[in-house]
């Protein structure tokens, strides 16, 4: 059988007496009894019962139905589908697992984790570093085979402003930025203090590693971060950030500072991304693991060409049969049968019955993802089926209601359901907070004032969405110009769309009815375009 998705090999406790169940159990209640684990009663009886089974030799028992019965107390026609507690409730306690080892576990002799797709845990000896001859006594995980979903090492940051009572903002802003990219589901965090005797950057398995300095001057407070490749040594990324100098103000601007750098390197288009999607390219789809395939498909986002759509296409169909617990390649998979049914980019059939399945499986197997969420989302939304795409669209919300790496996309798609206040509310909140947003969303904002027949800030909204390659670039300024009168700049924009997208005359209606969900702002966007020359059938 298909093996499930781990991101970590389990420690087999027969051979490793450093994870015996009595030094695994004592892990057990040293977290459990911590402030710094911030779960649950009902999250506490989780990680006792999955704890207690997989030491028991019963780790194959462990289920989401026998979770769902024996720890939630749900019933006997307990139906995940539709009940998704035990997928949501992992999700909420590897959180806290991960928070407390960043904060007050990392000199912990145990590493307890229970790997996203399953719920049985796995248990790591954690390095320890004697403080005499400055080399780790143990390197179990840096020795390791490197995971195929990839790690991030965070540093904690140097106070050089010479102030030593700022230390807790150079301390803070790392663990910060850790809590933020564990919300980015993808990528495993590491919190690593240099500064203990014995502790080098290079004691870590982590492909990536990420530091930085805190320094005043004459402004506030300055963050200077950067990202390094410990492969090839090289620093990939740098930024540099201010912070408000009062102090009531600080830790607002340090969950800010940690947010936007999120949202730069952790994205599907961020700079990790992108660095990994260059090894990925040397592999056939067939050798590629999982993660790899995901990459394929960041790859087609950014350069959306029939030759990269093809790749992401073939290496998610082999990733699926591969692993086929795995609900985000199934999501984005559908995602890639949605996009093309929806522009019709490219002569290949795919279905959005099939994208309706293969994101609904996708839900199934990771309702607690927002991604995965997002997706079911927009596939309802193609589907003409406006209130279930609303709900996904606030289920992905509430499961990461502070993180910016979504914002953007989940308030576009209210904005295509017609929530015309809290959708285009919170696309101008990502666009304020987050220099990184995606562009896609000015679509969002373009349709609204079609809506209010504000044709003079329609255009304007077009002056932000620059994709060269997509046709919707000209179809949007074509409409607007039309609308406001401007015909013979209009006829231009045409010009470039059809260039583009040659049979929008017969197509167009059908195409823009993916996307307008709404007759009266559909039948002003073709009035805009027939004046401007463009007729639609």
């Amino acid at each position: 059988m298909p093996k499930k998705r781990s991101r970590k090999p389990s420690i087999v406790l027969a051979r490793d007496p450093g994870c015996s169940p009595a030094v695994v159990r004592e892990q057990m209640a040293r977290i459990l009894n911590s402030p710094e684990f911030k779960a649950t009663d009902a999250q506490h009886a989780f990680l006792r019962y999955v704890i207690g089974r997989t030491l028991a030799g019963q780790a194959d028992e462990i289920k989401g139905y026998t979770v769902a019965t024996e720890v939630f107390g749900r019933r006997e026609d307990f139906d995940q589908a539709t009940d998704p507690v035990v997928s949501i409730q992992a999700n909420k306690l590897r959180r806290a697992l991960e928070r407390y080892y960043l904060v007050a576990g990392q000199k912990d002799p145990i590493r307890i984790d229970i790997p996203k797709g399953a719920y049985v845990p796995t248990f790591e000896r954690q390095c320890a570093f004697p403080a005499d001859d400055g080399r780790p006594m143990d390197r179990v995980e840096a020795d390791a085979p490197e995971s195929a979903w990839p790690t991030v090492s965070v540093q904690l940051f140097q106070n050089l402003t010479g102030d030593p009572q700022l230390d807790y903002l150079a301390h803070g802003l790392a663990t910060e930025l850790a809590m933020e990219i564990t919300r980015y589901q993808d990528l495993r965090v590491l919190m690593i203090n240099t500064s203990m005797p014995g502790r080098r950057e290079s004691d870590s398995s982590a492909r990536f590693t990420i530091g930085g300095n805190v320094r005043k001057d004459g402004h506030g407070i300055k963050v200077a971060v950067n990202l390094n490749d410990t492969r090839t040594g090289i620093r990939i990324w740098g930024d540099m950030h201010h912070c408000e100098p009062e102090a009531a103000r600080l830790i607002g601007s340090q969950e800010h500072v940690a947010q936007v750098i999120t949202a730069k390197i952790a994205g599907e288009t961020g700079v990790i991304s992108k660095a990994l999607s260059i090894d990925s390219k040397k592999f056939a789809p067939s050798d590629l693991r999982t993660y790899q395939a995901l990459l394929r498909y960041y790859e087609f986002h950014v350069q959306f060409t029939a030759e990269t759509y093809w790749n992401a296409f073939e290496a998610l169909e082999q990733a699926t049969a591969r692993e086929p617990q795995c609900g985000l390649a199934w999501s984005m998979l559908a995602r890639l049968h949605a996009i093309n049914h929806s522009m019709a980019l490219f002569d290949r059939e795919t279905s959005l019955e099939k994208a309706f399945v293969f994101a609904q499986k996708g839900v199934q197997l990771e309702p607690a993802d927002q991604r995965v969420r997002f997706i079911f989302g927009l596939v309802q939304l193609f589907q003409g089926n406006l209130a279930a795409a609303l709900g996904e669209a606030e289920r992905a919300l509430a499961l990461n209601p502070n993180a910016l790496i979504l914002y953007d996309k989940i308030g576009y798609l209210m904005t295509l359901c017609g929530d015309w206040e809290r959708g285009p509310a919170l696309i101008r909140k990502t666009i304020r907070l987050n220099p990184y947003y995606s562009i896609i969303v000015h679509y969002g904002l373009w349709m609204n004032w079609i809506r209010q027949e504000d044709y003079e800030q329609a255009y304007l909204e077009t002056l932000n969405f620059r994709t060269p390659t997509r046709y919707f670039d000209p179809l949007m300024k074509a409409a607007a110009l039309g609308l406001l009168g401007k015909i013979d700049e209009g006829r231009q924009a045409v010009a470039e769309l059809l260039k583009l997208k040659p049979d929008f005359s017969r197509n167009g209606r059908r195409l823009l009815g993916h996307y307008i969900k709404f007759d009266e702002i559909l039948d002003r966007t073709i009035i805009g375009l027939r004046a401007c020359g463009l007729g639609i059938a």
